[in-house]
């Protein structure tokens, strides 16, 4: 079909420049390929190759004494991790230590950022001072409840004896270890736990808690049908984030007990740390700490199935 005088048709160079222009342009996902590569590469080095060399040593047993000798062993290290009652023993204080502390972790983080959704005199201050316990190191963090936990001088005997009960109790050198470094893992947790919580609630429109008071809901109904739902993915998020951390804990509890009394509080991380540095038995530390990574492996994967693959991002 002829074209009409007076009409101009769009130069054919133009067209092909902007097709040209549009395929030199990058996609979202090669631009954030293309910016990540540095932190790819730098992961590689800095995580892939101490990876590579923990399985090289748990495949060999390695002597100091009268020369440094490495053979290659196999997969005994691993056989004899399994055979280690040590080693049983020390995931079972790792799982109980791990569940109380993301329990603790999780209620009274949640408890924190309700708090603070409030409308509260001096707020900025008291979220500063609240946000405070995780700038604390873990080695500070020991020292300071190993000092609260001992008898005669700690603060629980304190609180015992004007309660009237023995105050003589010593909570670092009894059964109830666990529960205090659960406790002390808990206070420097939490706070981040709660500023995310709270970063979350923030979303929620506030019409819909005007629409809950129409309704007489409760306060338990206000919580379950209108703040529940949008922080559930958070709550999701972080229980694996405090699982991961509890499980990999080793300054706080090195500081605060030791391992002990006896191995009450000895956590596979410090089992591991005694084989190998202690003890300079590197193959079977080596081993023992790739059974505590398929063990966080396999409790986030758990974690995933029975409620993170229910819950989606609002």
């Amino acid at each position: 079909m002829a074209s009409e005088p007076g009409l101009v048709r769009p130069a054919a160079p133009l067209d092909r420049q902007a097709r040209t222009r549009r395929t030199r342009e990058l996609s979202d996902g090669h631009f954030a390929l293309l910016i990540g590569l540095p932190v790819i590469a730098f992961l590689i080095a800095v995580v892939g190759y101490p990876l590579i060399y923990s399985i090289w040593m748990s495949l060999h047993k390695i002597v100091f004494f009268g020369g440094y000798r490495a053979t290659f062993a196999g997969l005994d290290n691993y056989a004899s991790v399994l055979h280690d009652e040590q080693f049983w023993w020390s995931t079972w204080v790792t799982i109980r230590f791990t569940i109380e502390s993301v329990l603790l972790t999780m209620v009274l983080g949640l408890l924190i950022a309700l708090l603070l959704n409030r409308r509260l005199m001096l707020g900025g201050l008291i979220r500063t001072l609240i946000f405070l316990p995780w700038c604390v190191s873990l080695y500070g963090a020991g020292l300071m409840f190993a000092y609260l936990a001992r008898s005669q001088t700690g603060l629980g005997t304190a609180i015992l004896g004007l309660l009237g009960i023995d105050a003589t109790t010593d909570f670092l050198s009894g059964s109830s270890i666990i529960e205090v470094l659960a406790i002390g893992n808990a206070w420097t947790m939490a706070p981040l736990v709660a500023m995310f919580i709270l970063a979350n609630l923030k979303t929620i429109p506030t019409r819909l808690y005007d629409l809950a008071a129409i309704d007489r809901l409760s306060a338990f109904e206000t919580f379950r049908y209108v703040t529940l739902p949008p922080i559930r993915f958070s709550l999701f998020v972080f229980t694996s984030i405090t699982t991961v951390l509890s499980m990999k804990l080793f300054d706080f509890i090195f500081v605060l007990s030791g391992g002990g009394p006896g191995t009450a509080s000895a956590t596979l991380t410090y089992q591991v740390y005694k084989r190998s540095f202690k003890e300079l038995n590197l193959g079977l530390g080596s081993a023992m700490s790739f059974y505590l990574l398929f063990l966080i492996i396999g409790s986030t994967l758990l974690l995933f199935l029975l409620w993170g693959r229910k819950e989606k991002p609002l």
